[in-house]
């Protein structure tokens, strides 16, 4: 049976070479999301024969199960999987997978028989760069419009990296919205506890993103981390207020972008987890391509 625990720092670190092997695009293969989402999801990790294992224990069907491992490439993918069969059969659980892309999906579908089924709130919105930096097109236009707005209402616009020293300010702002949430949720409540553990180990998990400011005042903040040198990973986005509502999102959605590496031209900005309102706010920069997730039990 494979040894499993709650990912934290240490096994983040311990595993760096083997989680930033890996060459997908989904997020949750970002070693930053593992660590953040363990509580919410109830991850467990193991290590063993060079791979990364991860089970979850979700309460829906398309967070339940074992993720597909991370290992170098090339693995050898049968002999993975009879180590996640022998490990289903030693705990008394079912060898179901979750949250596999199409290319995980047909490796997975080559070894073993499972049923799978997808929902498309799992898929994650990914970007290019150079189009969230730029606006360009008569698509973009509002996006331009909102850009040009807060310019127009602010003058004294600063934006600041993500650094120990400004972290604090990024919780900040991330209270500030909660408290406009009259009714917060379970999900909201969970996500201002995880951008809280996101600032305090901003060196340790590598994280990246910025703080943007009007005059003094922190206005908006993304925290972002890199799955691979070619594709960052917007965790967190927050504005508030009369800076959301002049366009904070837009603004620091675009400083972010232009702020990133040539070498990085993709930006995976998530699922939508099927609300209307952050489906709308993610198809509104239409996304280059929606990466699918499937979720689906074997029959082996």
């Amino acid at each position: 049976m494979l040894k499993w625990s709650r990912p934290d720092l240490a096994f983040i670190t311990e595993n760096s070479g083997i989680l930033r092997s890996v060459k997908r695009a989904g997020s949750d293969t970002a070693p930053a999301n593992i660590f953040l989402l363990a509580p919410k999801y109830d991850i467990q990790t193991a290590a063993q024969d060079r791979a990364v294992f991860r089970y979850y224990n979700g309460s829906k069907p398309n967070r339940r199960g074992y993720g597909f491992p991370i290992a170098p490439e090339p693995s050898d993918l049968p002999a993975l999987i009879e180590t996640l069969y022998r490990d289903a059969n030693e705990r008394g659980v079912p060898l179901e997978f979750c949250l596999c892309d199409e290319r995980q999906k047909a490796a997975l579908d080559s070894v073993c028989t499972i049923d799978w089924n997808c929902t498309d709130d799992d898929s994650d919105y990914i970007y290019k760069k150079e189009s969230l930096a730029s606006l360009a097109g008569k698509k973009l236009h509002r996006k331009r419009n909102h850009i040009n707005n807060f310019m127009r209402v602010y003058d004294d616009i600063r934006y600041s990296p993500i650094s120990r020293e400004n972290s604090e300010d990024a919780v900040k702002i991330a209270e500030l919205w909660l408290k406009e949430r009259e009714n917060a949720d379970a999900d909201e409540l969970a996500e201002f506890g995880c951008i809280k553990l996101a600032a305090k180990n901003i060196d340790a998990l590598g994280l990246v993103g910025g703080v943007l400011y009007v005059g003094s005042e922190p206005a908006a903040m993304t925290i972002a981390s890199h799955i691979t040198s070619q594709i960052a990973d917007v965790h967190y986005e927050k504005s508030y207020g009369e800076y959301a509502e002049n366009g904070g999102f837009t603004m620091i959605n675009r400083l972010f972008a232009e702020s990133l590496p040539e070498e990085c031209d993709l930006i995976n900005r998530e699922e939508d987890m099927g609300i209307e309102g952050l489906r709308a706010a993610k198809e509104s920069y239409f996304p280059a391509f929606k990466l699918k997730k499937y979720y689906g039990v074997c029959r082996c």
